[in-house]
């Protein structure tokens, strides 16, 4: 059997964006897990339990034959999880947190068949170093509300702030969506015809990617 339709378990636009990059037929859909942390649960765990939820959820219009991809993101420093700002005072601590130095964003990729249990699950981990931005340009950062959905509060892709002077890893899966490794995901379902997921991330991401090719051959990235 063919895959049918590609179901989105996530609320965020740039996912749904990104996605619609490689150009499938996509629904997206409301995932609606609890996102608390559990006491002392450790990051890793954390993100895995969300990703795993989002792709367990029941999507009442899947049928057999379907795709069910969900992802979650988390900013660790110092091993602990930063998740989206409460509000702009808020957004400007984590800001004045991160300032100059280094964390890790790990994103865990989830995808289901409709009428089946087994969850594949991916994790790709980047090294983040922040510059020493000032006051004022955090300042004008959140005026310009682009922190507020955001884990850390920040997007590594923003012109106007350019947070990010050194990185490791997958910029993609930074923004939400390691797309190279939702490709090698798919590659294990024998219907999936493959595409250039690759340069697909790169042209739309105007970057060449260093580590795309040890993904899509299989190497455990982070």
């Amino acid at each position: 059997m063919s895959i049918g339709t590609y179901w989105l378990a996530s609320n965020s636009p740039r996912r749904r964006e990104m996605l619609s990059w490689i150009g499938w037929f996509f629904n997206a859909v409301s995932s609606q897990v609890d996102e608390s942390i559990g006491l002392d649960e450790p990051a890793l765990d954390y993100v895995k339990r969300l990703a795993l939820s989002k792709a367990s959820i029941e999507v009442k219009d899947a049928r057999e034959g379907d795709v069910i991809i969900a992802a979650d993101t988390i900013v660790v420093l110092d091993g602990k999880i930063i998740g989206k700002p409460l509000d702009p005072h808020n957004a400007y601590e984590i800001l004045q947190l991160l300032r100059n130095r280094e964390h890790w964003v790990v994103t865990a990729l989830a995808v289901r068949q409709a009428g089946q249990k087994e969850i594949l699950l991916e994790i790709c981990q980047s090294q983040i170093q922040m510059r020493d931005y000032s006051d004022e340009e955090v300042n004008m950062y959140i005026t310009s509300g682009d922190p507020m959905d955001k884990a850390g509060a920040y997007a590594i892709q923003n012109d106007m702030f350019h947070p990010v002077v050194n990185f490791s890893g997958c910029v993609a899966s930074v923004m939400g969506m390691p797309l190279c490794h939702l490709e090698r995901t798919m590659r294990k379902n024998l219907n999936y015809q493959p595409c250039n997921a690759t340069e697909i991330c790169q042209k739309n991401l105007k970057y060449r990617c260093p580590i795309s090719e040890r993904v899509m051959s299989g190497e455990n990235i982070g």
